[in-house]
């Protein structure tokens, strides 16, 4: 008998979403990654980028830097970069990943580090 109680307690965590599977809302984006240092790896680099509060994002990897704005819309937040791999306008929403890690809805999974 101990057993199936053992079972049942154990298929219900698995079943149980976890709490970070939900998107984050605008407010949360704010207060977990504003002003905070974010790492990513694409295409084999170390990627870092930080959202400022005045609007200005950067990013920053081996091959150079690059800085543009960000904005909120809605429960996504919207990057625009002039130049490089990123330019032009792209909007994401984020979701929690584990202790200070996150995934975006593009599928990249990165980390808040301060």
């Amino acid at each position: 008998m101990k057993r199936w109680g053992s079972l049942a307690v154990l298929v219900a965590i698995l079943a149980a979403p976890p709490v970070w599977a939900s998107t984050l809302s605008a407010d949360e984006i704010k207060a977990e990654m504003l002003d905070r240092t974010i790492v990513t790896w694409r295409f084999g680099m170390r990627i870092t980028m930080r959202y400022r509060s005045g609007g200005a994002v950067t990013a920053s990897a081996m091959l150079g830097a690059v800085e543009g704005a960000w904005a909120a819309r809605g429960n996504e937040i919207c990057s625009t970069f002039p130049s490089g791999p990123a330019k032009g306008t792209s909007c994401v929403s984020f979701r929690r990943d584990g202790p200070g890690r996150y995934i975006s809805s593009e599928g990249v999974r990165f980390r808040v580090i301060d």
